[in-house]
């Protein structure tokens, strides 16, 4: 399994699943955002070391997620990120999903949504094919 490095700063992450925390905690994440069916066993137990969030939802062209939670989960992910926590949001391949949370992430961090789009798919090659995922990201205006 790969990170990609979304932005300058090494604090977003996308991947596709996660086959262990060895690939991952150099990188010193310590939130972890699932979009994928099942629950990773990898993610650690320990009290205070990581927070996972799990919101499954499908990959497909005829329909958004909920988009409230969806907008929720950026937000919060945004927050951590400004407060100097690392975020990987993943999916079963890290090219849709895992893109499109990772989008709104850079949205709710103040970059424009086609600039979020260009940077995802340049940081990490074939992500967003998904149409509806690219087009609502790139029409979302600024949070």
């Amino acid at each position: 399994m790969e990170l990609f490095p979304i932005d300058d700063d090494g604090q977003l992450f996308i991947s596709g699943d996660l086959d262990g925390w060895d690939c991952v905690a150099p990188h010193g994440i310590d939130v972890v955002i699932d979009l994928d069916g099942g629950l990773d066993a990898c993610i650690p137990t320990e009290t205070n070391r990581c927070l996972y969030v799990y919101f499954p939802f499908d990959d497909d062209d005829e329909s958004l997620p909920n988009m409230t939670k969806l907008h929720a989960v950026a937000t919060l992910a945004a927050s951590l990120i400004r407060a100097g926590h690392r975020v990987l949001t993943h999916c079963k391949l890290g090219f849709n999903r895992s893109g499109l949370v990772a989008g709104l992430i850079l949205i709710s961090l103040g970059m424009p949504g086609d600039a979020a789009v260009s940077r995802i798919r340049e940081r990490r090659p074939g992500a967003l094919y998904n149409d509806r995922f690219a087009r609502y990201l790139h029409d979302l205006p600024l949070a």
